[in-house]
C-alpha cells in the first residue's frame, strides 16, 4: 500500500509545468496596452474653388517661440485641379494673421504633390509611386491621397517639417517608408488656417482634416505598444517558479 503523502511532501512537490506556462502567458498577455488621445481639432472638409476657406472654429495656434510638435492631416479626392490644368496651386495653409506661412498641396509652379514657402521655395514631396525616374507624383484626377504633416517647433528658428504623402495609418510612426517622407524647414507658425485653391482647373475636395499633438491620437498613425507594470509582475513571477523548480 503507498502510503500518504506528509506535510513536506505535498510542499516539495513541483507546479504542473502546463500552468505555469498559462499562468505566465496570461499575465503577458495581459502587458500591452495601447494609448490614444484625443485630437485638437476636427473638420470634414470641403470642395475649395478659386476661393481662401477659413477652418472654423479653429482655435489651435503657435506662436514664434513655441516648442513642441503638432499633427496635421487631411485627405483630397480626386482632384479637378490637377496635373492637366496647370498653373494653379491648391493646398492647407498656415497663416499667421494675414501673411502667409507653410502651404501642403500643390504649389504653383510644381506640377507634383509639393510644399510652399518652406526655407527654400517649393518643394516636391517623395512618394511610394513616383513618376518614372522621379521622387515626386503628380497630381491626378484619380487620386484619392492622405497628407500627414508634423511640424516640430523651434523656438526663435524655423521649425523643422515631415510630410508623409498617402502612408500606411495602420502602422506607427516609425514604421513608415522612408520613399514616402519628405523633410525640410519653414516658419509654421499659426493662429489660423485656410484651404485654399486657385488658378486652373475646378478645384480640390479637402476631407478628413485633423490636428493633434501625439503621432498616435485618433485618426493618425497607430500607437506604439507599451509595457505596462504588469509585464514587471510577469518577470517576477517567471523568477519565483524558476526558483521553486
Amino acid at each position: 500500500m503507498t502510503p500518504p503523502l506528509t506535510p513536506n511532501a505535498i510542499k516539495a512537490k513541483p507546479m504542473n509545468i502546463t500552468h505555469r506556462t498559462l499562468l505566465v502567458g496570461t499575465i503577458l498577455s495581459a502587458s500591452v496596452v495601447f494609448s490614444n488621445a484625443a485630437v485638437l481639432y476636427t473638420n470634414a472638409g470641403q470642395l475649395v474653388n478659386d476661393a481662401s476657406v477659413t477652418l472654423p472654429s479653429m482655435s489651435v495656434s503657435r506662436d514664434a517661440s513655441a516648442t513642441g510638435t503638432l499633427y496635421f492631416k487631411y485627405t483630397v479626392t480626386n482632384p479637378i485641379s490637377n496635373s492637366t490644368n496647370e498653373n494653379y496651386f491648391a493646398a492647407l495653409q498656415l497663416y499667421e494673421g494675414g501673411t502667409e506661412r507653410l502651404g501642403v498641396g500643390n504649389g504653383w509652379d510644381p506640377y507634383a504633390y509639393s510644399a510652399y514657402n518652406t526655407s527654400s521655395g517649393n518643394k516636391d514631396l517623395n512618394s511610394a509611386n513616383p513618376e518614372p525616374g522621379e521622387v515626386y507624383q503628380l497630381v491626378r484626377n484619380t487620386d484619392l491621397t492622405t497628407i500627414v504633416l508634423r511640424v516640430d517647433f523651434v523656438s526663435g528658428g524655423d521649425d523643422n517639417i515631415s510630410v508623409w504623402l498617402n502612408p500606411n495609418l495602420s502602422q506607427t510612426e516609425a514604421s513608415q517608408s522612408s520613399s514616402l517622407k519628405t523633410t525640410f524647414t519653414a516658419n509654421a507658425t499659426f493662429n489660423n488656417i485656410l484651404l485654399r485653391e486657385g488658378g486652373g482647373g475646378g478645384g480640390w475636395s479637402f476631407s478628413d482634416i485633423a490636428i493633434a499633438e501625439n503621432s498616435s491620437d485618433t485618426g493618425f498613425f497607430a500607437a506604439v505598444p507599451e509595457t505596462s507594470t504588469s509585464l514587471l509582475g510577469a518577470l517576477g513571477m517567471i523568477f519565483l517558479l524558476k526558483r521553486r523548480r
